[in-house]
């Protein structure tokens, strides 16, 4: 099974609906897709009606926290902006959720960089379609805490979502 677990749609700053990037991962043939819009929970919930066995639909977020941006995946509440790094993560698994360390080195855009040492991460984002650039080696950094390493498309637009996929075991 192949998802996408990074992608923003207009109610963030994405193009697309959340509909139209659902309805796009189903037609390139992906098998599930988290809406991680950022600090909003809303266009997440929403997709849930398409949640079936043949096509998974996981709530979840990108939170700015006040150290870099964290993927909270399997959240179904809002998880607070501007909060630590450590209280995000907290707040997050306190929501039964996956906190994922997002483009942690990204030399353009907030990451936590090597707070994915200290902080209780569930996993890091090692591959990130949109990152052109890190100030260090993330899948190096995780194999270093001994974290799983993921990747995501971080997608703006619903003809980018599945670049980069993860598969899941069924």
């Amino acid at each position: 099974m192949w998802f996408e677990i990074h992608c923003h749609s207009n109610r963030s700053d994405g193009k697309n609906t959340p509909d139209e990037m659902v309805d796009f991962a189903k037609k390139n043939g992906l098998s599930g897709i988290v809406i991680t819009d950022h600090d909003t929970i809303d266009g997440s919930l929403e997709m849930l009606k398409h949640n079936s066995p043949e096509f998974q639909v996981i709530p979840g977020m990108e939170v700015s926290s006040r150290d870099g941006h964290i993927l909270a995946l399997n959240v179904r509440e809002l998880i607070p902006k501007d909060l630590s790094a450590k209280e995000t993560v907290e707040r997050i698994h306190s929501a039964g959720g996956i906190a994922i360390a997002a483009h942690p080195y990204d030399r353009y855009r907030s990451g936590v960089g090597d707070l994915m040492h200290e902080v209780d991460f569930d996993a890091v984002e090692v591959l990130n379609g949109h990152t052109f650039g890190n100030t260090k080696d993330p899948a190096v950094e995780a194999k270093k805490s001994g974290l799983p390493m993921v990747g995501g498309t971080d997608a703006h637009t619903a003809k980018e979502v599945g670049g980069v996929r993860i598969k899941v075991p069924k």
